[in-house]
């Protein structure tokens, strides 16, 4: 028994060792300085120096290029950092998740949703979940629409909040719709659409628009806003990110953006008018069927309840 406690040890050890030397590697890779590293990860600089010679001789590359005044990534470096930071990450979430269970939680449970403003109503939930599931850990994350997807089907996530047509397509996933939205154009209340109660897309014509990333946005958006474009060929079009990013074009005088309504936050500043089109998208929680857990099922119900009402 002692040989093999002795062993353990030996291997935490190595891999305790190997997640400094990584953690080290990503500072040095974003600050380019041996000095703020160090001040960083409360070390001291000739140890920085140790972590990334002995770190660059294990892996038989040179990472830094480093001179009396500047350090540099190496092309390997970069390529090296893109990739090691996310695993990092996950590794840090590992161990985390595992000390949680070994020390107050029974289970974990993960939970996709695109920003705060589509589901409104998740404070309250994680509130009332707590209380009737002490003993289950919650950890969320913002992703867009893609992303989720892709999260949710190789089972990352237990639960998702996403728009029906995300996941219609998936056998083995349940689906409630908590509410349906509709597409709005969100303009200045300076603008002459301004004073609208509905905007036809005729009207868009000649004008800015800024539309979601098509790549980023679910196809219900991107079949509308496709529709926009062929209908308004003399439009100039720019594409965002996200709703934030939208609002903040808006409000920087670019154009007129039309989205979703359920991800317009409210601004004084702003108007949000209803297009003139009749589809709708459909919201909810998703989770996979085969799933029996009883927190996802009480998660579901507390979601379903806090919608109704």
């Amino acid at each position: 028994m002692l040989l093999l406690i002795r062993k353990f040890y030996k291997y935490w050890k190595a891999i305790n060792m190997h997640i400094k030397q990584l953690q080290c590697f990503v500072h040095l890779a974003e600050t380019l300085s041996f000095s703020r590293t160090a001040e960083l990860i409360y070390v001291t600089q000739p140890t920085v120096t140790h972590q990334i010679h002995t770190l660059e001789d294990e892996l038989k590359l040179k990472l830094f290029i480093r001179t009396k005044r500047n350090v540099e990534l190496t092309p390997a470096g970069i390529c090296f950092y893109k990739d090691i930071k996310d695993i990092l990450t996950r590794t840090n979430i590992a161990i985390a998740k595992a000390k949680n269970y070994s020390q107050a939680f029974e289970s974990n449970l993960s939970i996709g949703y695109d920003g705060n403003v589509e589901v409104k109503h998740l404070p309250n939930i994680l509130s009332i979940f707590k209380i009737k599931f002490p003993h289950i850990h919650l950890y969320l994350k913002i992703v867009d629409y893609k992303e989720k997807r892709h999260l949710f089907t190789n089972s990352t996530f237990d639960l998702i909040f996403t728009v029906k047509e995300t996941i219609e397509d998936l056998s083995e996933v349940g689906y409630t719709e908590l509410f349906t939205g509709r597409f709005v154009c969100v303009l200045p209340k300076v603008h002459p659409l301004s004073c609208k109660t509905i905007i036809k897309i005729a009207e868009l014509q000649n004008q800015s628009l800024i539309l979601l990333d098509p790549l980023k946005c679910p196809s219900e958006m991107a079949r509308v806003q496709k529709d926009i474009q062929i209908k308004c060929p003399y439009s100039t079009v720019y594409f965002s990110d996200s709703a934030l990013i939208s609002y903040i074009m808006i409000k920087g005088s670019i154009g007129i953006a039309v989205m979703p309504n359920f991800v317009c936050p409210e601004d004084p500043q702003l108007s949000i008018i209803p297009l003139d089109v009749e589809d709708l998208i459909s919201y909810g929680i998703a989770w996979n069927k085969n799933n029996k857990r009883n927190e996802i099922k009480g998660f579901i119900a507390i979601t379903k309840q806090i919608y109704n009402t």
